[in-house]
């Protein structure tokens, strides 16, 4: 058969929009916005949630954190040199930045569902009764230190916290993170990456879709 794959002009997609998120009134002001990259991991992921029944004794492979990635820098006006990820890289990327003393990540579970809706000039692809094919995540910065240990602070003991990469990650067991499976990552543009400020966390819109 000739026509029993994924074409190059369908599959799966995601693009991201960054903000500041000011800490007493919510308000979002953009910063920049851009598309990701969707890891082979992504194909685990779906087969494991599409494939199988709800099992309470399996684990769910929701979409369920976001790794948001900071360098502390004592030039906060210099941009994060990093090179763009391969496909294949997953959770032992991260495990690796225990050893670069400067670098760390927020592994921040996302707290709410995401919105649903159908891509623009999609709708005739789909029943009315079915206009559904992208999901919209939204994630805030949290906390003040990174799983390896280093502060994620506008005044972090190393200089100031800039996040330069994020990924989308199913977390089926989120107290053990060696369970986590990367569905998507992105590294920031310089123009996007975004310095932690004392009044403000860091927002992510992250939008997939599949087509």
């Amino acid at each position: 058969m000739t026509d029993d794959k994924i074409t190059a002009a369908s599959g799966v997609r995601g693009h991201i929009t960054l903000w500041q998120v000011d800490d007493k009134t919510g308000l979002k002001v953009p910063v920049g916005s851009q598309p990701n990259q969707i890891q082979y991991s992504w194909g685990f992921i779906a087969a494991k949630q599409i494939g199988y029944r709800p099992n309470p004794e399996r684990l769910n492979y929701n979409i369920s954190a976001v790794y948001l990635e900071f360098e502390n820098q004592a030039d906060p006006e210099v941009p994060v040199s990093v090179v763009q990820p391969n496909r294949a890289e997953g959770i032992n990327y991260y495990n690796a930045l225990i050893n670069n003393y400067s670098r760390d990540f927020l592994r921040v579970p996302l707290i709410i569902e995401p919105t649903g809706s159908v891509s623009a000039g999609y709708e005739a692809n789909l029943p009315t009764e079915q206009q559904l094919n992208k999901l919209t995540f939204f994630v805030q910065s949290a906390g003040t230190v990174g799983v390896h240990g280093r502060q994620f602070s506008h005044a972090a003991s190393g200089g100031t916290s800039k996040v330069y990469a994020a990924a989308l990650v199913a977390a089926p067991v989120f107290s053990d993170r060696t369970r986590d499976v990367v569905f998507a990552r992105t590294v920031f543009t310089e123009a996007n990456q975004v310095t932690k400020e004392a009044s403000s966390q860091i927002g992510l819109t992250w939008e997939i879709a599949f087509e």
